[in-house]
């Protein structure tokens, strides 16, 4: 099983698997079986935007996965489970877990992260009478977060409000 990443809403995910005989050899199905995604620890799962290819480029035993995050089950701040059921593998019944994903569910792609690196990146307007320190969104009109520092005898304390 693998980690394939964070991905926008929207996105369509891309991964290769690989099937194998008993002795380990690169092996085509006997029957494909069905790909299901899993949201979180739910039972309910989703074939929506799955394009399963075979032997990948005439590659026995790679096949291609693709994903396509548009359907109404794929939101975002949730994970999912890419999941094999019922494939037929050298005479024998495979269930397996194939990959892992998640949509906008880590830190990097929450609203938390693209609100600190709007501070960072852009406008900040500080009042010379009370201290306060404004930071701007992309617009530079809409304020999205004002510090208010409070001076003590050795620091400066800033307090989000």
């Amino acid at each position: 099983m693998m980690y394939l990443g964070d991905y926008k809403e929207d996105s369509v995910i891309y991964f290769c698997w690989s099937t194998y005989s008993k002795t380990g050899a690169s092996i085509t199905r006997a029957t494909n079986g069905t790909i299901k995604v899993y949201k979180n620890d739910d039972t309910s799962e989703s074939t929506a935007g799955i394009t399963d290819t075979e032997d990948f480029d005439g590659v026995t035993g790679v096949h291609n996965c693709k994903i396509d995050l548009s359907d109404a089950f794929y939101v975002q701040g949730q994970d999912y489970s890419v999941v094999l059921v019922g494939a037929v593998i050298d005479g024998e019944t495979v269930n397996a877990v194939l990959a892992m994903f998640s949509i906008e569910n880590r830190f990097a792609g929450s609203s938390l992260f693209q609100k600190a690196a709007k501070v960072l990146i852009n406008k900040a307007v500080q009042n010379k009478s009370t201290g306060e320190i404004d930071y701007y969104d992309d617009d530079d009109e809409t304020v999205i977060l004002t510090h208010t520092p409070t001076d003590e005898e050795s620091s400066i304390t800033r307090t989000p409000s």
